[in-house]
């Protein structure tokens, strides 16, 4: 068989293994979408849990709390009290009233802050990713301006099968079958990450509707805690 005849069947071989390559290519990049659909998905559900949270029941909690320590004031302020002990203890009263309060307010502020670092780590990370995006982006008009260029060149004539001999097919062939077998090593190697992808993005899911539930739960409990400080209210009015 001659070095052409050769070259053709590898050619032949080669294109076919392009068209498996290929198919297995397109299938992670529908998955990569699917991923990224699904991250995003649960990035939003994230931010409305915390929105809910932070902004919903945790303001909702600190009302109540501001309210039974308004009805505590007024039981001792309507406290009735004869002489020096018995005016000392409802003072005292006040002042450990005051105490409680501040230290739940100091201690939620040490837990604020505690989440704030966390949070401000979380957004130095978002910047390294927007950057890495960023650099992505990059490398896409790069390559793009980069194939642009070979085409122009290729217009003027630069590449001619005249040019061409079975020495120099074998070469190129030889290097199309190195770069198909990196290819296929980096397509095996993203599906592997793509599912492991799926598989947290799942996990994630079902852990932030489990906190949503909790959030409308714990919702319904500070409202029931309204109920009784309303009670309350009533009563010392």
């Amino acid at each position: 068989m001659s070095t052409s005849e050769k070259n053709k069947n590898a050619i032949n071989d080669n294109r076919k293994a392009i068209f498996s390559i290929e198919s297995n290519v397109l299938s992670n990049k529908a998955m990569v979408y699917l991923s990224r659909s699904m991250i995003e998905e649960n990035r939003l559900m994230i931010m409305s849990n915390y929105s809910a949270a932070f902004m919903g029941n945790r303001q909702l909690a600190n009302a109540n709390t501001d309210e039974i320590f308004a009805n505590r004031d007024a039981i001792l302020d309507g406290m009735s009290a004869e002489g020096d002990v018995q005016q000392n203890y409802v003072n005292a009263q006040k002042n450990k009233s005051a105490l409680d309060f501040l230290n739940h307010r100091s201690e939620l502020n040490t837990s604020v802050l505690e989440i704030s670092e966390k949070m401000a780590t979380i957004n130095s990370h978002m910047i390294e990713i927007n950057l890495e995006i960023m650099n992505a982006n990059k490398s896409i008009v790069d390559f793009n301006a980069e194939q642009i260029a070979i085409n122009a060149e290729m217009i003027q004539g630069s590449l001619s099968a005249t040019e061409a001999t079975p020495v120099s097919n074998e070469d190129m062939i030889a290097v199309n079958s190195a770069a198909m077998a990196t290819l296929s090593a980096n397509v095996s190697k993203n599906r592997a990450t793509i599912e492991s992808l799926l598989e947290k993005s799942v996990l994630n899911s079902s852990a932030l509707v489990k906190n949503k539930a909790e959030i409308n739960d714990r919702r319904e409990s500070i409202m029931e805690n309204r109920k009784g400080i309303a009670a309350n209210k009533a009563k010392i009015g």
